[in-house]
């Protein structure tokens, strides 16, 4: 897979999904999705494939498109990441299906620009969230880097079995990650916990999510605590690293 094409899996796979999470803690968000029921399907060459669907009031994102979704095509993986990217170039997305809801589909312009504010701005009225947020496409892009990467499957492998969790006192709620199928989520995990990942307060999470935390000088002081089995929290850093490389968040 191409660098653009697994670009282009990351947003799609990674970071859309993150959306339903926040707008459950963002009125801003929300609110941008509010309005008439609405599914849209986003394809692209290569198995790309994501569903979006606001129905009374919720968002969920899924994998499979339905008959008579709004079905846009996207005719390369970098039409994808200029959809996505952030830096406001038109992006090539063909209409296949469900034309009439084309009107429909302008809210999720804003509802874009609100994810990208969230993810990518660090104001003190969303800073929790932002973190979050941040935290969460980081696991969901390491499940599809360790999916989609020529080198997943040997780190996958390595990674071996269990439930990690990732906490912060400041967080809407808790992130899981199954290290065996590659599933993520938040709330309480599904299963037993293998390696819980604690941070103290959010000063903590910012530097981890910057790439300047002192993990054993975090550790000492009781800034993070690592609960469990060591070698898998230490694993799924590396992918989530290695994911980040490729998304390369901006943050201001």
């Amino acid at each position: 897979m191409s660098d653009s094409a697994l670009l282009a899996a990351l947003y799609l796979e990674a970071v859309l999904p993150v959306l339903p999470h926040l707008a459950a803690h963002d009125g801003p968000l929300a609110a941008a999705l509010a309005g008439p029921d609405l599914a849209v399907s986003l394809l692209a060459p290569g198995g790309l494939r994501t569903r979006l669907a606001l129905t009374d009031g919720a968002a969920t994102v899924t994998h499979l498109p339905r008959p008579g979704d709004l079905r846009l095509w996207f005719p390369t993986a970098a039409q994808v990441v200029r959809a996505f990217d952030g830096q406001k170039r038109p992006a090539l997305a063909l209409p296949v299906g469900g034309f009439f809801k084309l009107l429909r589909a302008r809210r999720l312009v804003a509802a874009g620009a609100r994810l990208e504010t969230l993810l990518n701005t660090r104001a003190e009225p969303h800073l929790a969230l932002h973190a979050w947020g941040n935290l969460l496409v980081g696991i969901a892009a390491g499940a599809v880097w360790l999916r989609r990467h020529p080198d997943g499957p040997a780190l996958h492998r390595r990674l071996g079995g269990g439930l990690g969790v990732l906490n912060c006192p400041a967080f809407p709620a808790p992130i899981w990650f199954d290290a065996a199928t590659l599933s993520w989520g938040v709330g309480p995990p599904p299963g037993p916990v293998r390696v819980a990942i604690t941070f103290a307060r959010m000063e903590v999470v910012l530097a981890e999510l910057d790439q300047r935390l002192d993990a054993p000088a975090a550790l000492g002081l009781g800034d993070l605590r690592i609960e469990g089995y060591l070698p898998l929290a230490e694993q799924l850093g590396i992918v989530m690293l290695q994911a980040g490389k490729l998304l390369k968040p901006v943050n201001h």
